[in-house]
C-alpha cells in the first residue's frame, strides 16, 4: 500500500501574511538597532572593494550552499537506502524548508514543507521523516562538536565571560540532544512508547492541542512500521551513508562560514583568523532562535559576537550580504517551489476527482 501523502503545509493566507510581516518587521528593527550602535560610514569607498573576483566567488559558494543543503538528503533517498528522489528535487525541498522556516515562530514550519516536497517527489513519508530527523542529528553533532573546538581555540578576549558562559551552556545542551536523538532512533520501541505516552498526555489540552495530538497519533499508528522498517534499511545498508551525511552536513554550514568570511574579506580586507569560530558559535543561536527566520537575533547577535573582528563601518553591510546569501535568497526560491508543488496537488486532486466522476 502506497504510503500516504502529507496534506500541503502552506498555512493560511492570514497566518502567511503576519509570518512575512513578523519575518520582515523583526528584521527591520534589528537593523535599525544595529545602524544606531555601529553606524555605517564611507559607503562608497566600501562597496567600491567588492571586485568582480569576490562577487564570482561568493556566487560560487552559493550554488554549493544549495548544492550541499539538497545532497544531505539525496544520499539517503538514492534508490538504495530508500526510494530515489533526485538532487534538484531534494534541493527544492530545502529551498521550501528555508522558506516557512523564515515565516513561522522558531522556524518550526520549516520540517513539515521539507516533508511535503519530498513526499511529492517520491519519498514516503516515513523515509522523508527519517531523512529530517538523521540530518537533525548530524546537525546536532556538528554545532556540538564544533562548538566545543571553537570554545577552546578562541583566544580569550574573543568573547565577554557572560557570553561565553551561555555558549558554553548551550553547546552542551546540544550535544546531550544529541545523544538523546541518537538513542532514540536506535531504541524504537521505548522511543515509540514515549512518544504515545506524550500524545495521550497532550490530548487532555485544548482544542487546537488535542487535534494535533490526535493527528499526531494517526501517523504514529500509520508509518510506525514503516519507520521501523527504514531504521532497519539504515542499519543493514546505510551506516557508510550516515558518515557521508555527517560530512556533508559539516561541508554545507563550513561553507556558510567561508561566505561570510569571504563577504567580511571583500567589505574590510583582511579578517581574523577567529572569524569562522566565532560565525559557526553565531549559527548556534541562530538555529534555536524562537522569531521567524531567526530575524532581529541574527541583526543582535552579530553586534554581539562580532564586534572584535568587524569594523563598525562595515558590520552593517556584511550582515544585509550575509541574510542574502544564507537565508534571503533561499527564501524567495522556496516561495516558487512550494507555490508550484501546491498548484500541481490541487490539479492532481482535480484530476483524480474527475477522473472518479466518470
Amino acid at each position: 500500500m502506497a504510503s500516504p501523502q502529507p496534506s500541503s503545509p502552506i498555512p493560511a493566507r492570514g497566518k502567511l501574511v503576519i509570518g512575512a510581516l513578523a519575518f520582515a518587521g523583526l528584521t527591520a528593527l534589528g537593523l535599525v538597532a544595529l545602524i544606531r550602535w555601529r553606524p555605517p560610514s564611507e559607503l562608497d569607498n566600501i562597496l567600491t572593494r567588492i571586485t568582480p573576483g569576490f562577487a564570482i566567488a561568493l556566487l560560487a559558494l552559493l550554488a554549493l550552499d544549495f548544492m550541499l543543503g539538497g545532497l544531505r538528503y539525496r544520499l539517503l533517498l538514492d534508490g538504495r537506502v530508500f526510494s530515489r528522489v533526485s538532487l534538484w528535487h531534494c534541493m527544492r525541498a530545502n529551498w521550501a524548508n528555508m522558506l516557512l522556516g523564515a515565516i513561522t515562530p522558531a522556524q518550526t514550519g520549516g520540517g513539515a514543507a521539507q516533508l511535503y516536497v519530498l513526499c511529492r517527489r517520491g519519498a514516503r513519508l516515513s523515509e522523508a521523516i527519517l531523512c529530517s530527523l538523521l540530518t537533525f542529528v548530524a546537525t546536532l553533532l556538528f554545532f556540538a562538536l564544533g562548538g566545543l573546538a571553537a570554545l577552546a581555540f578562541l583566544p580569550g578576549e574573543a568573547l565577554s565571560r557572560g557570553v561565553l558562559v551561555a555558549l558554553v551552556v548551550a553547546v552542551v545542551a546540544i550535544a546531550g540532544l544529541a545523544g538523546l536523538l541518537g538513542l532514540a532512533v536506535v531504541a524504537q520501541r521505548p522511543t515509540v512508547r514515549v512518544i504515545r505516552r506524550f500524545l495521550n498526555a497532550v490530548s487532555r489540552r485544548g482544542t487546537r492541542v488535542r487535534r494535533w495530538a490526535a493527528a499526531g497519533r494517526r501517523l504514529l499508528s500509520s508509518e510506525i512500521e514503516r519507520l521501523a522498517a527504514g531504521i532497519r534499511t539504515v542499519v543493514a545498508r546505510g551506516k557508510v551513508t550516515l558518515v557521508w551525511v555527517c560530512a556533508a552536513t559539516a561541508l554545507l554550514y563550513l561553507n556558510k562560514y567561508l561566505m561570510g568570511y569571504v563577504l567580511a574579506a571583500a567589505l574590510q580586507g583582511p579578517v581574523d583568523g577567529s572569524f569562522i569560530g566565532l560565525q559557526l558559535l553565531q549559527h548556534i543561536v541562530l538555529y534555536f532562535a524562537p522569531t521567524p527566520g531567526a530575524s532581529g537575533v541574527a541583526e543582535a547577535s552579530t553586534g554581539l559576537l562580532m564586534n572584535r573582528v568587524l569594523l563598525a563601518e562595515v558590520t552593517v553591510l556584511w550582515v544585509v550580504g550575509w541574510r542574502l546569501l544564507t537565508t534571503f535568497f533561499g527564501t524567495i526560491l522556496g516561495v516558487f517551489v512550494l507555490l508550484g508543488e501546491a498548484r500541481r496537488h490541487v490539479g492532481d486532486i482535480r484530476a483524480d476527482q474527475g477522473g472518479a466522476v466518470s
